[in-house]
């Protein structure tokens, strides 16, 4: 029995020692393998849930980027539609007049450029802009400027010729001898005219300042414009080049007045020569050219200027119908836009063409042979209308460019083909 037990106590302590150690050993292995896969399986999720995470916050980031920039296009889109009253609110005719009074015109041109540029159909950035380039000296931009009133506020303020002459009005019923009223006041009356009244005013500013080239110059315009006392007004007109002999502005008014008032070819073409030379390549000195060409015979040179005159002023080149004899063309004519009007036309035939308007009254056209070059002319053929009656040296299609003078109106234009 002892020996028995003894053997059982030894064999039963190997088999526990022996299963004890067995059972360590796989509680071992076993706590070893799950931590390890324990490990694996973090790993594996703390991997997952990172790319996880960076994936989201890119997201969240191009969520943000886009919605930045829904946001400035809205701003862009508001700031678009709100800048001409920014900028309104940025300049006044106020401020502009406050510049002329004290005597600094070019700030004054700035201001009233900047109202323009806001309310481009609206006038007293016009008026007060001619007003300053008036006061310098600048007679071809102010009136460049009278044309864009006709052009761009007329077609919307059909009164707003008048809105100028009543505020001129005002001025002067406050203060009688205000020279840049009467300077403004005159000048709106001269573009619009009414030399009656031009030369009443500029007496009265005369009287205030005798040697003033502006009062001298547009006096004697006036005078010959108005066909009444050209003695007295070729006399202005000298006076004023003795006051200001070197201004391209003087050598235009003059040779202006020599072409519309008092006709003088070989005078009128001398000193549009002059404002030409010294810079002033306007349409207005091309057309004075023109006429003063036709006038000494030089069909071709005139027909030049005319085209040049035309592609100063063009914005648009349309196309229209083919014009027939017999036939006439109603055209839908605005400012900028010149209508280039094909037609046929046999060796030796007589091409008659006649313009007109009932809503302007100034045309301007050139015609030009089948290889494109100008060889007719004409403005101010019947009263301010152009028209032509010539033959035609060879058979082919020639090409009629007609718009108004300076293409500055809006309204039907009537081109008409005996």
């Amino acid at each position: 029995m002892k020996k028995q037990e003894t053997t059982l106590k030894v064999r039963k302590g190997l088999s526990m020692n022996h299963n004890e150690t067995a059972l360590k050993v796989c509680k071992g292995l076993s706590m070893n393998h799950n931590e390890s896969a324990l490990k694996v399986h973090k790993g594996t999720w703390l991997n997952h849930n990172q790319s996880m995470l960076m994936l989201r916050k890119r997201v969240n980031m191009l969520q943000k980027v886009f919605a930045v920039v829904i946001v400035l296009a809205v701003m862009v889109t508001q700031w678009g539609s709100t800048i001409g009253s920014v900028k309104a609110a940025q300049c006044t005719a106020a401020q502009g007049q406050l510049f002329i009074d004290s005597g600094q015109y070019k700030k004054a041109i700035q201001e009233f450029t900047c109202i323009i540029d806001a309310q481009p159909t609206e006038v007293e950035g016009y008026r007060g802009r001619i007003e300053a380039q008036l006061l310098l000296g600048q007679y071809s931009n102010a009136l460049a400027d009278n044309g864009r009133i006709t052009a761009f506020v007329l077609p919307v303020h059909p009164d707003a010729k008048n809105t100028i002459f009543a505020g001129y009005a005002d001025r002067l019923a406050a203060a009688p001898q205000d020279v840049v009223a009467l300077t403004g006041a005159s000048f709106s009356r001269w573009t619009s005219f009414d030399y009656a009244a031009a030369i009443h005013l500029l007496n009265q500013l005369l009287a205030l300042q005798p040697a003033s080239p502006y009062g001298n110059l547009f006096r004697g315009s006036s005078r010959l414009l108005h066909h009444a006392n050209k003695v007295n007004g070729i006399a202005d007109l000298d006076y004023g080049i003795a006051l200001a002999p070197q201004s391209a502005d003087v050598r235009f008014i003059v040779a202006d007045a020599y072409t519309y008032g008092l006709p003088d070819p070989e005078r009128a073409f001398a000193e549009a020569s002059l404002a030409l030379d010294w810079g002033l390549d306007t349409p207005r000195v091309h057309a004075i050219l023109a006429t003063s060409y036709a006038a000494f015979g030089d069909q071709l040179a005139a027909a030049a200027e005319i085209q040049t005159h035309i592609e100063l002023v063009t914005t648009e080149y349309l196309p229209a119908s083919p014009l027939d004899a017999g036939d006439s063309l109603s055209l839908d004519l605005v400012p900028g836009r010149t209508y280039d009007i094909p037609m046929t036309v046999t060796s030796g035939e007589t091409l008659s063409i006649m313009t007109g308007s009932p809503d302007f009254w100034d045309t301007i056209l050139v015609l030009l042979a089948p290889d494109g070059t100008p060889v007719l002319g004409s403005d101010d053929y019947q009263f301010y209308y152009a028209g032509f009656e010539w033959v035609a040296p060879a058979t082919g299609t020639y090409h009629l460019q007609v718009t108004s003078f300076e293409s500055i109106d809006t309204g039907e234009l009537v081109v008409a083909r005996d």
